[in-house]
């Protein structure tokens, strides 16, 4: 049997990294996530390294947007950067069975 997919042909990973894309953007969220970083520069630069590592993981599109923005604002917090070609911090999706959902959770990377 074929998988049903949306009318708009977005596979259903592909459907959660644009719903994540219109939560991240959303004007509330861009605001609070500029409130907490003290900076427009700051805030374009985590919303972009954000996106671009939510796009590069299909379990990690599966995950709740607010755990992935609390998980990523973690690591800005200690100036890191959530580029895995870096590594020094990962967001690691971990499905919770009991709720049915998937949550992002920051792990620390290795530091040089």
């Amino acid at each position: 049997m074929a998988a049903i997919t949306p009318r708009n042909n977005i596979s259903p990973a592909g459907q959660h990294k644009v719903q994540f894309q219109a939560f991240i953007k959303n004007e509330a969220v861009l605001k609070n996530i500029s409130e907490t970083l003290g900076s427009e520069t700051k805030t374009k630069r985590f919303v972009s390294s954000i996106i671009s590592a939510v796009s590069l993981n299909p379990d990690l599109q599966e995950c709740q947007a607010p755990t992935i923005i609390s998980a990523a604002l973690l690591g800005e917090s200690l100036d890191l950067s959530p580029s895995p070609q870096l590594g020094h911090y990962y967001l690691v999706p971990f499905k919770n069975k009991k709720a049915g959902v998937s949550n992002a959770t920051f792990q620390l990377g290795l530091i040089l």
